[in-house]
């Protein structure tokens, strides 16, 4: 039930801005848009995760202003430790 609002949302929003393309279109160009983690190991026997996202095209940039979202704030880098 919320993921068929949340697609309502999104095509609504889209809709009111003119962009008539399908969620299809619009997930298969959201989903390049990636988030990578790099596990770095260190000699204590703890791992440092740090998560960061690639940078966004402009397509991608101009639908996530279309949906209102800052993907910068939305996807911050973070840094994690797994303790040994």
């Amino acid at each position: 039930m919320l993921a068929y609002h949340l697609l309502r949302w999104v095509g609504k929003r889209l809709e009111d801005q003119n962009d008539t393309r399908d969620w299809q279109t619009i997930r298969r160009l959201l989903g390049t848009h990636s988030l990578v983690t790099t596990r770095l190991p260190v000699a204590d026997g703890r791992t440092i995760n740090i998560r960061k996202p690639s940078q966004p095209d402009d397509e991608q940039k101009h639908v996530y202003r279309m949906l209102g979202i800052d993907w910068k704030s939305t996807f911050p880098t973070r840094k994690t430790e797994i303790p040994a």
